[in-house]
């Protein structure tokens, strides 16, 4: 037993792990980023931090601004490395979300931290951009903090999408920056609505990183500055032919129609009519919204479906992947998109759903582009609404 106010030897050893990586993590940021970031002073007794989220290297970001230890939420594939997760979890012990799955066990678990006089920290998008700009917050965020009794910091990154967009597989150098961009105490938010906790959020959170760039363009140094766009533009701008777009360096040719286009190091579009990946992507929604209107099906060949139980994987199909307006299939297994509670992406060509039940992992052929998949299920599921 432990007597009221003495910490617990976990808890305590979390603290001790981050006290000690918190500064050798700074410089390395600094030399492999430049990141740049403001500490976070005059904080509540405990809080949630909310930021938005561009790179998989963003809970360092944050944590830079913390000296006190946080938790943070993550995503629950990282339990399934094999080793890595081990010592993660050990020494940080991660409040792990499935994507794709409404998140109520990870709600109770951020709770009972905030209870016993932790901070927590989440990324309230839930996922990486992907063309620079935040992304929406789901409704029941405002309740959360409200609920959670606690102060609330919201943290803005500038620069992570340049740096790392989620499409690329290459690291850029150049601006990025990081910082609490307000802090409000528990009673501020218990004075508020839910919907007006979501207000603040969304706009303490919101980001377009392009139109940041336009008013003041910083150049970002790196390789293959193009390459792997087709993890995200399946459709040519050009001809609209699918997926016949191939990435070398900092230009992307199509195979179809013979035209190219340029990336620049400032992350800006040459060739062709949309100027940056924000507009190639919405013209792209807007080709995939009418392919939905026509009841039209996407496929992908040599797919490969995983049921996921308690951190395991277990394949259960494989073959051709197809998602029309009545159904996903993948190989002889098939799924009607009413029993789809949420589909989502992890990573660059994960795709993640899951049903009442069950949650699988749907990952195409390698040629393939996964994040069509996700563009048609959506405009399905809101026509179906409509």
């Amino acid at each position: 037993m432990f007597l009221k106010g003495e910490e617990h030897p976990v808890n305590r050893l979390h603290r001790i792990v981050w006290k000690i990586l918190r500064p050798p993590v700074i410089a390395f940021l600094w030399l492999k980023f430049g990141y740049r970031f403001k500490t976070a002073k005059n904080l509540p007794e405990n809080y949630i931090v909310l930021s938005n989220h561009a790179t998989d290297w963003d809970p360092l970001f944050v944590a830079c601004s913390f000296p006190e230890q946080m938790y943070f939420v993550a995503s629950e594939h990282i339990a399934r490395w094999p080793f890595a997760y081990k010592l993660i979890k050990i020494f940080l012990a991660p409040i792990l979300r499935y994507k794709g799955t409404v998140a109520a066990g990870t709600v109770m678990e951020i709770f009972r931290k905030l209870r016993a006089g932790s901070n927590v920290a989440f990324f309230a998008e839930g996922a990486r951009t992907w063309d620079g700009v935040t992304g929406p917050i789901l409704p029941s965020t405002g309740k959360t903090v409200k609920s959670a009794k606690c102060g609330l910091v919201t943290y803005k990154l500038t620069g992570g999408y340049f740096v790392s967009p989620r499409w690329s597989q290459s690291l850029r150098r150049g601006y990025l920056r990081g910082e609490a961009v307000h802090i409000y105490t528990k009673e501020e938010l218990a004075a508020m609505t839910a919907d007006e906790v979501n207000e603040i959020i969304n706009r303490d959170l919101y980001e377009d990183a392009y139109a940041r760039q336009l008013q003041d363009p910083k150049h970002y140094r790196g390789k293959g500055l193009a390459e792997k766009i087709e993890n995200l533009i399946f459709l040519c701008p050009c001809c609209g032919e699918r997926e016949s777009l191939i990435s070398s360096g900092d230009t992307v040719f199509c195979r179809h129609c013979g035209k190219s286009f340029v990336y620049d190091r400032f992350g800006f579009l040459h060739g062709i009519e949309q100027k940056t990946v924000r507009e190639l992507l919405g013209w792209q929604k807007e080709r995939v919204a009418e392919d939905a209107r026509a009841g039209k099906a996407y496929r992908a060949d040599n797919a490969v479906l995983k049921q996921v139980v308690k951190h395991t994987e277990e394949t259960v199909a494989s073959g051709p992947v197809l998602l029309d307006g009545q159904t996903l299939s993948c190989g002889e297994r098939s799924f009607a998109l009413s029993e789809i509670q949420d589909l989502n992406t992890h990573g660059k060509r994960a795709i993640v759903f899951s049903t009442a039940r069950e949650y699988y992992e749907l990952i195409p052929g390698e040629n393939a582009c996964a994040q069509k998949f996700p563009l048609l299920f959506w405009e399905y599921k809101m026509n179906r609404k409509g």
